[in-house]
């Protein structure tokens, strides 16, 4: 529907100060506002409905309206040929005796999340966790890519062009090559000036070629002025990765949330989210469960993938009391341990991350599906075999350590197969902690980033000096300038 900006322009005026972040937002709220008191609503939408700033502008502004959700499916496959994932709701204005329905089972109350509980409540940035994880580069200029053989022939020409022709490591590599390195190159002049740009002549010239005529065309000043520039210049992904050994990169969207270890010299492509840090203790916290359970309730969807949000889900997340500042070696380790099986694995069948952890959450694993998947002989798929399951093993110790950290070893974890209802209907089961342990981490991670965020900020008050007694004189040196505190 080409609406064009002056409706987008007159829609955030009507709607101020929540904003619209996504035009299913205004219909929503258009829809509320005309409906009498008791009336009600029932529309289908993209199962986006409940995450972020749709959220935050769409079902939490209905419910401080006085609107109720009174029945919500939170994931059905479109029946038809586009391949959507949608939610089902229904929404009364006023309050609403009669029965719940989510998913088809009759609960006390569903909030904003669509879930089982009371008022929606929001986690708070922590300022322990800013300035560590990144999103990647938005080149804007497909030609500034090129190929090995085209970088090989540049460096060959001009060996100083290493400085700019650079590897390119994209979400494609990341989840799917089973060797996780970087198969194309890039020409990166960062956030030089023209003249130091032009010095690096070849490619230079082949950017020029490239990439000016598109960039000319961009509504963007400064990508027009500037076209030798990416679309943003990541000065603290720069200066993070300068003093790194390795870093650790998730896809942006991504159907199984998993960190690996990368080489610093690769120029990430913005469907990366990059954590810029080389410590193991750390890798091991955002490679667990704990971490995986609280991005998928913040961060947002695309069909049934995870959209990681650093924002939402990892900014907001709770680290264990200290971590950040003392390294713990036995996490470390375990860490270590862990993403070492699995790089073994996906290099002995030859498998990406997203096959492997397909068949990681496969309850009907076998050496045969193995064979089947990775296409290897019976011996290898047996040995495959075995891997998965000292993968889920080590998960499950990994979990467990993680969860002790925290100091919660009165929680279960339970892990087993599991239907994730967030999840589409006809893709649902994971191997996973329970339901209840899932439900009861939330609880206690909320809590904490609640916590944190009240001492934060208890932190930052400048403290104003109690008044003091005069101030002592030569013949009265015993006299307190400042009484002290109890």
């Amino acid at each position: 529907m080409g609406v064009g900006h002056p409706f987008c322009h007159f829609v955030k005026w009507e709607y101020a100060p929540a904003g619209i972040s996504d035009l299913v937002v205004y219909f929503l709220r258009r829809i509320f506002g005309l409906i009498r008191p008791g009336g009600f609503t029932a529309f289908l939408t993209t199962n986006s409905i409940k995450d972020g700033d749709i959220r935050k502008d769409g079902l939490d502004a209905v419910q401080s309206g006085g609107g109720t959700i009174n029945f919500a499916t939170r994931g059905i496959k479109w029946p038809g040929r586009a391949n959507l994932v949608v939610s089902q709701l229904a929404i009364t204005r006023g309050a609403w005796t009669g029965k719940r329905v989510l998913d088809g089972a009759e609960v006390g109350s569903i909030n904003s999340f669509l879930e089982d509980a009371g008022v929606a409540s929001e986690p708070h940035k922590l300022n322990e966790n800013a300035e560590s994880l990144f999103a990647g580069y938005d080149i804007l200029g497909e030609g500034f890519v090129v190929s090995k053989e085209e970088a090989s022939q540049l460096i060959l020409a001009d060996p100083m062009n290493r400085d700019v022709v650079l590897p390119v490591f994209n979400g494609q590599e990341l989840n799917n090559a089973p060797k996780q390195e970087a198969e194309r190159s890039v020409i990166n002049f960062w956030d030089w000036p023209l003249e130091r740009a032009r010095l690096y002549v070849r490619p230079f010239e082949l950017a020029e070629a490239r990439v000016k005529p598109f960039r000319d065309t961009q509504k963007r000043a400064a990508n027009r002025e500037y076209w030798w520039h990416y679309n943003e210049s990541r000065v603290g992904l720069r200066r993070n990765l300068a003093t790194l050994q390795h870093c650790f990169g998730a896809a942006a969207t991504t159907k199984h949330l998993n960190f690996s270890a990368l080489p610093v010299a690769y120029v990430f492509t913005h469907a990366i989210k990059i954590f810029t840090t080389d410590r193991w203790d750390l890798y091991a916290v955002v490679q667990s469960t704990i971490h995986e359970v609280w991005a998928r309730k913040y961060s947002g969807a695309l069909k049934q993938d995870l959209r990681y949000s650093p924002s939402k889900c990892f900014e907001t997340f709770a680290f264990p009391e200290g971590l950040w500042q003392t390294a713990n070696p036995s996490l470390a380790t375990l860490g270590e341990r862990y993403h070492e099986h699995r790089k073994s694995l996906m290099l002995s069948l030859w498998l990406g991350l997203t096959d492997i952890y397909n068949l990681f959450h496969a309850r009907d694993l076998s050496p045969a599906k193995v064979a089947k998947v990775s296409k290897k002989s019976a011996d290898e798929s047996e040995r495959g075999y075995q891997g998965l399951l000292e993968l889920r093993r080590l998960h499950i110790e990994l979990d467990l350590a993680i969860r002790d950290d925290y100091e919660w070893q009165n929680l279960p974890l339970d892990h087993g197969f599991y239907e994730v209802e967030t999840l589409a209907e006809n893709d649902r089961l994971r191997y996973t902690i329970s339901p209840a342990a899932r439900k009861e981490l939330l609880r206690r991670l909320l809590a904490l980033n609640h916590a944190r965020a009240e001492a934060e900020k208890a932190a930052a008050k400048p403290t104003k000096p109690r008044r003091g007694k005069k101030a002592p004189t030569p013949d009265d040196e015993h006299v307190e300038m400042f009484p002290e505190e109890s």
